[in-house]
């Protein structure tokens, strides 16, 4: 999904130069100038088919066979199913290629084709990094969240339960 995901990114007119980065497309319907807004929405319209295919990928892993959540020991296992594959394994990907073009970009530092050729992949993929990682966080926080409130509401359910069993 991850590929498919990269696919979709030079499917749709980004390459791998900083030059294609579409500036004009972040200031579409701001009233006002924004730095912060401007460049989040950069960010989206960049890595909008990336980010699109980590959530509907994120989204069919937790309804797979999640039949049945309503004991605490299934919470685990739709936690693990929701952050373990769609998030660790891009989260992996990404770190594994950021520590290779860091060491690379390390070696052939003083070459000036590693520098005006390379060092925008650099920054393509140390942004994708970060947004992985910040997904992985929205995603873990999500699942914590759940947890937490069917933990509550099973509490709650079973104690009103034993209440009018006993009243």
């Amino acid at each position: 999904m991850q590929f498919l995901g990269m696919t979709g990114h030079f499917g749709l007119g980004n390459t791998n130069s900083l030059a294609s980065i579409d500036v004009a497309g972040a200031f579409i319907g701001i009233s006002s100038y924004s730095t912060v807004l401007s460049g989040v929405l950069m960010f989206i319209i960049t890595y909008g088919s990336p980010l699109l295919l980590y959530l509907g990928m994120v989204v069919h892993m937790s309804v797979k066979d999640s039949n049945d959540i309503s004991t605490p020991q299934q919470w685990s296992s739709v936690l693990s199913r929701m952050i373990a594959l769609p998030c660790l394994l891009p989260l992996l990907v990404n770190s594994i290629a950021l520590t290779s073009y860091t060491i690379v970009l390390l070696l052939m530092r003083n070459h000036l084709f590693v520098w005006s050729v390379f060092s925008p992949k650099y920054l393509y993929v140390c942004a994708a990094t970060v947004c992985t990682y910040a997904g992985v966080l929205v995603i873990a926080m999500t699942g914590a969240y759940t947890c937490a409130v069917l933990s509550f509401r099973t509490r709650n359910y079973r104690d009103k339960s034993v209440d009018q069993i006993d009243g």
